[in-house]
């Protein structure tokens, strides 16, 4: 039979064998025809052929540099592959050495053996990864939930540093080349198998092309280039190395100098701290330089260690597994001083079943429902504000700051670029990444920020954790009240929290009670005057807590009827000291506590309170009878003419406040009280002193 294509000339083929037919046309387009013959004749015409095109992958890569910004999120999409890999070391290498260009695979690559970037790990290339790592925009992470950015688009946005990755891990030493300069016209990267003898005489041989990974290799994994290669034929670990850019190119105009490297590692050592809280894997990164000398440098070193804690079951939650730890990050820096800062993070999975909608979705976007929360232990509150994070931090601007004192990192679905998290805009109500992300928030990040307080509170009940912790844990809804979402997620928590025994006693840290149960003052109440009123209180047994305002706010806000709550009031006060002596009390506390008492003039409520202060530094009560008199003096009419009576007085240093009450409440008294004088026995003369009261409640 025959075969023929357009104008091309006839093709005669044999029955019921397969061919593939390579065909250019007059506009040197190339089509490839694989066909399977039986005994019949099979014709096509190249006006027939119809169908979806893709770009050249030249133009792909533009596209991606345009939505992925140059910046250290590419530094972040190299610790995610590594993360995925299940690697444990990330190290970053800018080397400014140019290395010799005699011994070269081809010529054409001596413009590649200057100053580069190398990011090393130590996980090994399955052959997963190789296949993976070559398809365009297809992450090998689709139909896994546990990798999150497995060479998939993110990983091209490297090309804003090179034209040329090249990448040495397992059995192979692989180098792209996406504008087919290097290897041959329609070659976009070679290949050498570590398997293979005539590659690994190149790989010996070609000293200078491979010198830069010899010396790297040597620098990350401290054995020899001769090892790897002949003896082991096996490299443990992945090494990238991206010569950086010095010419403008077809894929970008983007130069790269060691400037733009500084700045680079400068954005990562930003978020340093950050980084590694909620990676599974990776635990250490360091970022080294290495000058045009050789002398390396170390930039940066950050490493985490955690301590899981296993003996908290206070909460019992059938549908989450939920493991709580302390980490530790520790940081050196250029200048060898070494930081530490030290972590609670808490991390909950959903389980299979109880929201069918997620589990829908999981299966669907291929990701899986938890989600972690970090709170810094040694850290002023003041100084938190809460960021967002896919298991890296996302970028440090408004959109990923939640108001919250803790981060948040949970599988979120990212916008293309991975710098915001997707959420159900008008213009995207179906996006079911979007979906996602709203059940998240509603449904498990409250669960997750109620589960880490409470798991506080067991860790200052066992002395752990100091109990301040606690509150500084809890949300401050002022600063979430433009956040809607995270306004959201904080409502959620308390209403969940207030269920709890989640205040501890001011007298005794290791106690908690529910807020049904707690005494809790009042923002208008004075330093000294809570002191008072605290030893008062506490001296009775009264369930007082000391919480900061935040914590007030939210009890004041949140909780369903705030106002049947017990809150240190004057009125409560008082009720308190008619079943107390107040015997154990100072004096200032006594005068403290009357004019807490005296504050919201019901006095009625003082009757019986030994609290009315003398002269002579003694007190007496509030009542009716001739024993109960106490004197005011004033400017008309001076202590001075009742000498007799000095100790009948109000005493000179009771508060200003206090005097002016009492005077108050001595013109509130149903019957006035007069004192007579006898000038002589003939002429007798009603003095009336003003400011002289009875103590007689209304």
């Amino acid at each position: 039979c025959n075969f023929c294509i357009y104008n091309a000339v006839p093709v005669y083929l044999l029955p019921g064998v397969k061919f593939v037919l390579y065909i250019k046309d007059h506009n040197g387009n190339k089509f490839c025809f694989k066909l399977y013959f039986c005994d019949k004749l099979y014709f096509v015409q190249c006006r027939n052929k119809f169908g979806a095109t893709s770009p050249p992958f030249i133009d792909y890569l533009k596209e991606i540099l345009r939505r992925y910004p140059d910046g250290g999120q590419i530094l972040k999409e190299l610790i995610q592959n590594a993360d995925d890999a299940r690697a444990s070391t990330v190290v970053f290498i800018h080397d400014e050495r140019h290395y010799e260009t005699h011994s070269l695979w081809t010529e054409e690559l001596g413009k590649y053996q200057g100053p580069a970037l190398y990011a090393f790990n130590d996980a090994a290339f399955t052959e997963e990864d190789w296949e993976g790592i070559q398809r365009v925009g297809r992450s090998i992470k689709q139909d896994d939930p546990t990798k999150v950015g497995r060479f998939g688009i993110g990983f091209n946005s490297v090309y804003h540093i090179t034209d040329l990755p090249c990448v040495f891990s397992s059995e192979h030493l692989a180098i792209f080349d996406p504008q087919k300069m290097m290897f041959g016209e329609d070659e976009e990267g070679y290949r050498w198998s570590l398997n293979d003898e005539e590659d690994r005489e190149s790989l010996l041989n070609l000293r200078d092309q491979f010198q830069p990974f010899q010396n790297i290799v040597s620098q990350v994994k401290s054995c020899t280039w001769e090892k790897v290669i002949s003896e082991e034929q096996y490299f443990k670990g992945t090494l990238f190395r991206f010569p950086l850019r010095n010419e403008a190119s077809e894929i970008s105009d983007n130069l790269y100098d060691s400037t733009k490297v500084t700045q680079l590692f400068d954005s990562f050592i930003a978020d340093a701290d950050i980084s590694l809280l909620f990676l599974r894997n990776v635990t250490s990164i360091t970022l080294l330089h290495i000058d045009t000398n050789g002398l390396c440098n170390n930039r940066l070193k950050v490493s985490v260690s955690n301590y899981f804690i296993t003996d908290l079951s206070h909460v019992k939650q059938e549908s989450f597994d939920r493991k709580t730890s302390f980490k530790t990050v520790s940081q050196i820096s250029q200048q060898m001083e070494e930081t530490k800062s030290q972590w609670l993070v808490t991390t909950c999975l959903l389980k299979q079943g109880y929201i069918l909608e997620i589990d829908s979705l999981a299966n669907k976007l291929s990701f899986y429902p938890q989600a972690d929360t970090a709170f810094r232990l040694d850290e002023d509150r003041s100084l938190c504000n809460g960021r967002l994070s896919c298991f890296l931090p996302l970028p440090n601007n408004e959109p990923n700051k939640t108001g919250l004192p803790i981060h948040i990192n949970a599988c979120f679905g990212l916008t293309d670029n991975r710098r915001f998290i997707k959420w159900q805009e008008e213009d995207q109500k179906n996006d079911e990444s979007a979906m996602w992300n709203e059940l998240l928030t509603k449904e498990i990040l409250p669960h997750v920020y109620l589960m880490m307080i409470l798991d506080a509170i067991q860790l200052s009940e066992n002395s752990a954790l100091p109990s301040p912790t606690v509150y500084n844990l809890w949300p401050d809804l002022s600063k979430t009240v433009h956040k809607e979402r995270w306004h959201e997620v904080a409502t959620d928590t308390l209403k969940g929290l207030f269920e709890y025994k989640i205040f501890h006693l001011a007298d005794d840290e290791q106690i908690w009670v529910s807020a049904s149960d707690a005494v809790f003052p009042v923002n208008n109440i004075r330093s000294d005057t809570m002191s008072a009123v605290s030893i008062l209180l506490i001296a009775e047994g009264e369930n007082l807590v000391t919480v900061p305002e935040h914590v007030l706010r939210d009890v004041q806000e949140i909780f369903p009827e705030s106002d049947t709550l017990t809150w240190v009031t004057p009125s409560y006060v008082r009720d308190v000291l008619h079943r107390s002596e107040a015997e154990n009390l100072s004096k200032d506390d006594k005068y403290s506590l009357l004019e807490f008492a005296l504050s919201d003039e019901k006095y009625t409520e003082l009757q019986g309170l030994k609290l009315l202060p003398l002269s002579d530094g003694t007190f007496t009560s509030f009542g009716n009878g001739v024993q109960n008199i106490v004197l005011i003096d004033n400017d008309k009419f001076p202590r001075t003419l009742l000498p007799f009576c000095k100790q009948s007085f109000l005493p000179n240093d009771l508060s200003h406040f206090c005097t002016m009450q009492l005077r108050k409440l001595a013109t509130k008294g149903k019957k006035k009280c007069f004192i007579y004088f006898n000038r002589n026995v003939n002429n007798s003369m009603k003095l009336i002193c003003v400011g002289v009261f009875q103590a007689y409640i209304t």
